[in-house]
């Protein structure tokens, strides 16, 4: 993809394509409708606590998510494929997994569109151990050490979801 598609100016660029860093609603909205291949993201997660970089929390998230995702749903092409890191977390002062993964993957497939096509999940043994009250405190739970990725596919098919693999 040439980097004339977005006015703004690559972080980083090569013959076969172009890397930007800004916020990706703006950046997305200056593509044209149906130009995009693929996208991978690791949006910021709906966790506990404020970060800096400005996670919004559980009640939040689904709907700032969705909106994303209508955007990633309009720039991709027919052949298109998503892929969505979804952070687990748990639940405000209680010992259990919060389900908002599992509301953002159902409205995605129910409001946007959107054809869940597989599920990944990276085993990341060096996640610091979280939440602290439930694993190293009181030891109720286990460490938590992986990652939820979703592939979505704009069209329900029998298409590869990545053709190189």
């Amino acid at each position: 993809m040439s980097s004339t598609l977005i006015s703004a100016n690559p972080a980083y660029s090569t013959q076969l394509g172009a890397a930007y860093v800004g916020d990706a609603l703006k950046l997305l909205a200056d593509l044209p409708d149906a130009s995009v291949n693929l996208v991978v993201t690791s949006p910021p997660f709906a966790l506990q606590r404020q970060k800096e970089y400005g996670n919004l929390d559980q009640a939040e998230y689904v709907d700032w998510l969705l909106e994303f995702g209508r955007l990633v749903y309009q720039k991709l092409r027919e052949d298109g494929s998503f892929v969505l890191d979804l952070g687990g977390a748990y639940r405000k002062g209680v010992p259990v997994r919060s389900l908002y993964q599992f509301r953002v993957l159902l409205r995605f497939c129910d409001e946007l569109g959107f054809h869940l096509a597989q599920e990944f999940f990276w085993h990341n043994p060096s996640k610091l151990p979280s939440p602290i009250e439930w694993v190293n405190k009181r030891k109720l739970r286990a460490k938590d050490t992986v990652n939820t990725l979703c592939g979505f596919l704009v069209q329900n098919g029998q298409r590869q979801m990545f053709p190189m693999s």
